[in-house]
């Protein structure tokens, strides 16, 4: 399993992540900022890597006037 590092903080990608969505909970958390707070251009990488940790994520996907919105969920 990959954990890309982010040096800057000595947190993985993922650790970034979950703690947004823990954060957050029950609460979405758009792709976007998590992608911003975590350094990852793969999020949804990271989050499978997440989801085969044991952590139960969801995906929503919302489209709004032709664009695609997209959010995790720590449930």
């Amino acid at each position: 399993m990959t954990t890309h590092d982010t040096p800057q903080s000595g947190k993985t990608q993922c650790q970034r992540i979950l703690k947004l969505l823990e954060e957050n909970k029950p609460s979405p958390v758009a792709m976007t900022l998590l992608h911003r707070e975590s350094g990852s251009l793969n999020i949804h990488s990271r989050i499978a890597d997440l989801r085969k940790r044991g952590h139960a994520i969801e995906n929503i996907v919302e489209r709004v006037n032709g664009k695609t919105h997209s959010y995790y969920k720590l449930l």
